[in-house]
């Protein structure tokens, strides 16, 4: 049965069936379901034509504003135009508005007014400063209006106001068909009343929802509410998939569309179920959307290369054009090898001497790509919203990629707005790159995409509040029916206040009023659905952890159905069940509510879903033995053992540094991800606003400093180093740049802080050299005779092989030597009495032992004897410290060395059981809370000659 409104809609077409007849509707889309709804019930109507008011002004002045050579410009556009007017007043230094405050949310507000005051038919000189609360408010008002039309003027554009002035009579015969609406300016009204004359034709709508003589059907009603928005969606698609009905025949109303439809399109994408959308969803639901959002993220933060590469591994941009045969993990690799950080000027320090030519040509077409990324970029404060735009136009045009008809419109959108900020007189005038950016925002938030501004066969149909109820489906849904979503509070526009609209013009309308009247249009316009209608609301809001109340109009509904009339919230409250979850029983919709058969009863009890999860995913049965496993008091291979025959000739073979042999008495299993599988973290510059250089890379700064200082004064290995100072000073300032060049600063001030600090720890070790009695012969030295690494007798004739390099070797007299380890942390954890601290300090007693030999080996010295090593703190956090350490616990050494390696033969390579070490672990993420378990285990005398070695290496100090 047709709604009241679509039989009034009929008949005042009958009146005239063989004339030409105009639908004047507030939306091309609300008078094309109008019209849909008049041919599904009554048949096809003839000469009917659906336009707005300012679609038909335009078309009836199109040929004088052609003749004139007159621009149309809409709402958008006069935005740049109050922009540029604003930014000009500012930097003429009036008192009013500077130029710090104009972001873009205050230039549409103050383009709002003027755009009020246009359709209210206001001129700048009928504007009188006197009717604002503050008369230079007023003034200022008065001088951005008078500067609107100045521009107008100057630009040949016009605005609506000027085709109510240009518009005139129809002369034929058309007919013009409209229902009411009290929500049109004094310039629409201009307009109608002109071209119309006595030939309109107003239909009433139907009488509001609310109203029990209403054509909403409350009878048919059905309630319910739910646990959050997400449970309210599913409980209505639950409902709509247990109907026999087709999807076509479906509306949805969502108060709160903006998250009512982005919950809809998740679920609806997820079980496959066709939607359309009224009022489309934000940019970020398509690929090329989120892209220009990212690439947006790029620039303001300062080009960082892991935006860019996440980019590429989205695939939101694209080298194929570049190079076909190059994969885009190929790409990756390669920007990743390069250590850019972030910065502009960072993505062209690209070259290495000693990369092939393969590497060289990739590098090439990624310089050339890059140049091309840059070159579009606006320079330092010259940057503008329509530079920006036209940049992102052109990276999506060379490297986008467009894989549907949402990136395609997207990029469609993206050259109209270079189009029209290109236009003269609305390009918008330089600024900083920041405020640039905001508008560019503001302007891709205007794109909306999966847009279906009127229903199609096949999907159900999704509306707002605002358009919703024009589909005339048998079935509607208005979810969102909160007292909060559904309420209109009126608010004032902050530049013209109410106060001041009374006084300015009786045509200028007023927050409350215009509350009211959306209201009522609302409600009217919903008072024409007919058919069975379900109303919903979320009871309780899951993010803010409160409960809210239904909208007054649910209750009123709930009276009309129920003949209550004097039903209050609580009488409601008591009708409805308990409230929809988001998980059910009932029809299901998914793998959430398939497994909440069986996990959860019918009343909400828990149930041992073992069984069906091992059955539907039989390896976390493995995921499970491994846990238990981990959990028991044995060492198994799910706590690192492993059992291989070829392990032990494995371990022999291998060349040992003394890091490594220490990382395995600190974490044996830590040791196992990184030297036996070969399990890495990458090696990525990550941006840290508070620091230039790592511990690992300010420690290596050092050591290159102290090296090539002590290189270039000891060109004589038999005299003591020419100590200069002046040449310290040179050497760290080229490796300072060197650094600089390497691994980008956060800040010119954290830069200079931190290099003020290498600076400061090159004085102490200047001072402490100085100081210094002994003569430095080796530096940077190699563990290797003929280019193999060393191998090592221990004092039980055992031979271990080693490789790595001393930081320097100095003589201390004849025949007697000293290595010394450069530290630049604290010495806090060197401790006197830890000789060997488990196994985690060995190198000074291997590399003194290694370089022994290495001296006699090479002929250097045949009786050389090494009698101490040193851990040597020159900065200013060690205070020039040296740890020394006599090299007179070889025996030990030998003992302990057999100890580890037998461990490592058997295959033992447990997590630590001390969980501080975890803390700072790259592995940390993988092994959980494992080495909790560790130290029970260890403990257990079951496991003592499993972990007998292990154990014994841990025990020496």
């Amino acid at each position: 049965m047709p709604s009241t409104f679509i039989g009034n809609l009929q008949e005042s077409f009958q009146k005239s069936p063989l004339s030409k007849k105009i639908l004047l509707a507030p939306r091309f889309a609300d008078g094309q379901q109008w019209l849909h709804q008049v041919c599904k019930v009554y048949g096809h109507v003839l000469n009917v034509e659906v336009q707005t008011i300012e679609s038909l002004a335009l078309k009836q002045a199109a040929l004088k504003l052609f003749q004139q050579k007159k621009t149309y410009i809409r709402s958008g556009q006069s935005f740049w135009l109050v922009q540029q007017i604003l930014m000009d007043l500012a930097k003429e230094d009036n008192d009013y508005l500077s130029e710090a405050n104009l972001s873009p949310g205050m230039v549409s507000c103050f383009q709002r007014t003027i755009e009020d005051l246009r359709q209210a038919l206001v001129l700048a000189k009928e504007l009188d400063p006197t009717h604002f609360v503050e008369q230079n408010k007023g003034q200022y008002v008065k001088a951005v209006l008078q500067r609107y039309e100045e521009k107008l003027h100057k630009h040949n554009f016009i605005d609506f106001m000027h085709l109510a002035e240009i518009v005139v009579e129809n002369v034929d015969d058309t007919v013009f068909v409209m229902p009411g609406n009290d929500l049109l300016s004094k310039a629409q009204r201009t307009i109608l009343e002109k071209i119309t004359g006595n030939r309109l034709i107003r239909v009433d709508f139907s009488l509001p929802f609310t109203s029990d003589e209403s054509d909403f059907l409350a009878s048919k009603a059905a309630f319910f509410h739910a646990t959050g928005a997400m449970a309210e969606v599913r409980e209505v698609m639950r409902r709509i998939l247990s109907n026999d009905a087709a999807l076509d025949q479906v509306e949805i109303i969502a108060s709160n569309y903006e998250t009512y439809a982005g919950a809809i399109h998740g679920l609806a994408s997820e079980i496959a179920i066709p939607c359309t959308f009224s009022s489309g969803l934000p940019l970020q639901y398509c690929r090329m959307g989120r892209t220009l959002l990212k690439l947006l993220h790029w620039i303001e933060n300062d080009f960082p290369i892991a935006d860019f590469l996440e980019l590429l591994r989205e695939g939101g941009i694209s080298f194929r054009n570049v190079d076909e045969g190059v994969r885009s993990s190929e790409w990756i690799r390669t920007i990743e090898a390069l250590n850019i950080g972030w910065g502009k000027d960072r993505y062209f320090i690209l070259f290495d001497e000693n990369v092939s030519e393969q590497e060289k040509s990739l590098l090439m077409k990624l310089k050339k790509v890059f140049s091309d990324l840059f070159s579009g970029l606006p320079k330092d404060s010259e940057w503008s919203p329509y530079l920006v735009v036209k940049w992102l136009q052109q990276v999506m045009k060379m490297y986008g990629a467009i894989q549907d008809e949402d990136d395609a419109l997207v990029l469609k959108e993206l050259e109209g707005m270079v189009d029209t900020l290109s236009i003269e007189g609305l390009s918008s005038s330089l600024m900083r790159k920041d405020v640039a950016l905001q508008y560019v925002k503001q302007l891709l938030s205007g794109i909306r995409v999966k847009t279906t501004s009127t229903p199609s066969s096949g999907a159900i149909h999704i509306s707002a509040l605002s358009n919703g109820g024009l589909s005339g489906r048998p079935f509607t849904y208005i979810v969102g029916m909160d007292e909060h979503s559904w309420s209109v509070i009126p608010r004032q526009d902050p530049v013209l206040l109410d106060e001041e609209r009374q006084n300015v013009s009786p045509d200028l309308i007023l927050s409350t009023e215009r509350s009211r009247l959306l209201k009522k249009e609302q409600l009217t316009r919903l008072g024409a659905i007919t058919g069975n209608a379900t109303l919903s609301y979320s009871s309780y809001k899951i993010s803010e952890g409160k409960h809210s109340s239904p909208a007054f109009e649910y209750l009123q509904i709930f009276r009309n159905k129920t003949k209550l009339q004097d039903a209050d919230y609580s009488v409601l409250q008591g009708s409805l069940s308990m409230p929809e979850g988001y998980l059910s029983h009932a029809l299901p919709l998914d793998a959430s509510d398939l497994w909440a058969r069986e996990m959860i009863d019918q009343h909400g009890r828990m149930l041992n879903g073992r069984h069906a999860l091992e059955t539907s995913y039989p390896f976390l049965q493995k995921g499970i033995h491994a846990v238990r496993q981990r959990i028991s008091n044995s060492i198994t291979a799910y706590d690192g053992r492993i059992e291989s025959e070829s392990l032990a000739s494995d371990v022999r073979k291998r060349a040992f540094s003394a890091s490594q042999l220490e990382r395995y008495s600190e974490c044996p299993m830590r040791y196992y991800f990184g030297y036996v599988l070969g399990i890495w973290p990458k090696n990525e510059t990550a941006y840290d606003r508070t620091r230039w250089l790592d511990p690992a890379n300010r420690g290596n700064l050092l050591h290159r400093i102290f090296y090539n200082y002590l290189k270039r004064v000891t060109s004589n290995a038999s005299q003591r180093p020419d100590h200069d100072k002046h040449v310290l000073h040179v050497i760290t300032d080229e490796e300072l740049e060197h650094y600089k060049r390497l691994i980008p600063a956060p800040s010119q001030h954290i830069l200079q802080k931190e290099s003020d600090d290498i600076r400061q720890d090159v004085e102490w070790f200047y001072n402490e050299e100085a100081a210094k009695a002994t003569l430095p012969r080796y530096f940077e030295q190699e563990l290797s005779v003929d280019g193999e690494p060393l191998q090592v007798k221990l004092t039980d004739d055992s031979f271990i092989t080693l490789k790595g390099f001393i930081d320097r070797i100095d003589q201390i007299a004849t025949n007697q030597y000293r290595i010394i380890d450069y530290k630049t942390g604290s010495p806090s954890k060197y401790r006197e009495n830890e000789y060997f601290a488990g196994g985690t300090q060995l190198q000074h007693a291997l590399y003194a032992l290694a370089a022994e030999q290495w001296l006699k080996e090479t002929g250097i010295d045949k009786d050389a004897l090494v009698t101490e090593s040193a851990y040597y703190f020159p900065t200013a956090r060690g205070i020039g410290r040296e740890v020394v350490r006599l090299q007179n616990k070889r025996n030990e050494l030998s003992h302990l060395m057999r100890s580890l390696l037998t461990s490592m033969e058997q295959g033992i390579y447990t997590p630590t059981h001390e969980t501080s070490r975890c803390r700072y672990c790259d592995y940390a993420s993988v092994c959980g809370n494992h080495a909790e378990f560790m130290e029970g285990k260890k403990a257990n005398p079951k496991n003592a000659t499993l972990l007998k070695e292990l154990l014994e290496v841990e025990a020496i100090d």
